[in-house]
C-alpha cells in the first residue's frame, strides 16, 4: 500500500489494537481478529500486516513494510515493543491521532462555511451584472433613456465578464490547481503551513495548533518510558511549524546545561501558566500528565478561536453580500422610478 492512512484511520487502528492488548490478546492473534472483522478498504492492509506477523516479523516491521503508517507511529510502536509498553503506546497514539483528526475537522468547518458564503456572494454578483442588469438596460432603452453612473460601470463590467469569460475560467483552473497542490502535495502543504505561521491573521492560531501537537507527542513519549531528551527529539520530528521548530532547537541547546522546564520556558516554547506547569511537573515527576493537560488546553483554545472566527466571518459576509446586492439594484431602480414618475 503506497498511500498513507489518514489520521482517522490511524486512530481507529491504534484504538482497536489497544483494546486487544488490554484484553490480554497478543498482537499476532489480535491482528488476525482485526483482519477478519474489517470490511472496509483497509481489509487488504490488515491482511498484509497479518501475513507479515505470521511470517515471524515484529509488529514494527509489519507496519513499516506496508508504507501506510507515518514514521512517528513506527518509532513509537518500536519503543513500545522494546520496552514492553505496547498497550500504553497504542492508547497514546489513538488519543494523539484522534486529536489531530478532530483538529482537522474543526479547521475544515471553519474554512468551508466562509468559503461557501464567498462563492455564493460572487455567484450572486455575477448573475446580477451579467443577467439582471442587461434586462434593466433594455427597459431603459424602451423608455428612451440609458443607464448611467455606477450602473453603467457594472453593465460594462458584466459585458467584459461575458466577452472574456475564458480568462476567468483560466483563473478558476489556476485556483483549483493551487488547491489540489496544497491539499495533496507534501511540499504544497508545507508552504501553506509556513504561510499560516507567518501571517498576521493566523500565526497565533497556527502556533497553538503546533503546540498542541508537540505537547501531545511529549505526553505519549514520556508515558512510554522515554527520557526527556529522547522524548523531545522524537516529538520535534512531528512539528512542521518552522517558528516552533526553531524554538525547540534552541530549547535543546539550553537543556545541555539546564533542565527541560528551563529550556522550554527560556526558549519561549511554553510560557506563562504553561511554563509554570512544566516546572511543577518536572519537580513532581508528572511530566506526561502535565503535557497531556497542556495539549487539551491548547485544543480547547484552538476550538474556541475557530468558533469565534466563524461567528464573526459568517454574519460579516452576509452583510457585505446584502449591501452589494442592494447597491446594484438601487443603482438601476432609483433612476427607473424617476423616469416612470415623469411619464
Amino acid at each position: 500500500m503506497d498511500k498513507q492512512l489518514n489520521n482517522d484511520q490511524i486512530a481507529s487502528f491504534t484504538h482497536q489494537m489497544a483494546l486487544i492488548l488490554h484484553a490480554g490478546i497478543s498482537p499476532y492473534e489480535g491482528m488476525a481478529i482485526m483482519k477478519d472483522e474489517e470490511t472496509t478498504d483497509l481489509s487488504t492492509l490488515y491482511a498484509s500486516i497479518d501475513a507479515s506477523l505470521d511470517a515471524g516479523e515484529s509488529l514494527t516491521a509489519a507496519l513499516k513494510q506496508t508504507s501506510a503508517f507515518p514514521d512517528y507511529v513506527i518509532s513509537m510502536v518500536n519503543i513500545g515493543e522494546t520496552a514492553g509498553r505496547l498497550e500504553e503506546v497504542m492508547n497514546g497514539l489513538s488519543d494523539y491521532y484522534e486529536r489531530l483528526y478532530d483538529m482537522e475537522q474543526n479547521i475544515n468547518t471553519a474554512v468551508s462555511y466562509p468559503l461557501i458564503m464567498i462563492i455564493m456572494m460572487f455567484a450572486v454578483i455575477i448573475v446580477l451584472i451579467t443577467q439582471v442588469l442587461p434586462i434593466f438596460n433594455r427597459v431603459f432603452e424602451s423608455l428612451g433613456s440609458n443607464v448611467s453612473g455606477f450602473a453603467l460601470y457594472l453593465l460594462n463590467l458584466g459585458k467584459g465578464l461575458t466577452t472574456y469569460s475564458w480568462i476567468f475560467v483560466g483563473l478558476l483552473v489556476i485556483i483549483l490547481v493551487l488547491f489540489f497542490y496544497v491539499r495533496f502535495s507534501k511540499k504544497g502543504r508545507q508552504s501553506f503551513i509556513d504561510f499560516l505561521a507567518t501571517s498576521h491573521f493566523s500565526r497565533n492560531l497556527s502556533l497553538k495548533m503546533a503546540l498542541s501537537k508537540f505537547s501531545s507527542g511529549m505526553s505519549i513519549a514520556l508515558s512510554s518510558g522515554l527520557d526527556m531528551e529522547e522524548a523531545l527529539d522524537l516529538s520535534k520530528q512531528l512539528i512542521d511549524h518552522k517558528v516552533l521548530r526553531a524554538r525547540l532547537e534552541e530549547a535543546e541547546k539550553i537543556m545541555k546545561e539546564k533542565d527541560i522546564s528551563t529550556g522550554l520556558t527560556q526558549a519561549h516554547v511554553l510560557t506563562g501558566m504553561y511554563g509554570r506547569l512544566i516546572k511543577l511537573g518536572y519537580q513532581t515527576g508528572g511530566m506526561d500528565t502535565i503535557f497531556r493537560d497542556i495539549a487539551n488546553a491548547y485544543d480547547q483554545e484552538t476550538s474556541e478561536a475557530l468558533s469565534h472566527a466563524i461567528s464573526i466571518i459568517e454574519p460579516t459576509l452576509v452583510i457585505i453580500l446584502s449591501i452589494i446586492t442592494g447597491i446594484i439594484l438601487l443603482s438601476v431602480m432609483l433612476p427607473l422610478l424617476g423616469i416612470m414618475g415623469s411619464l
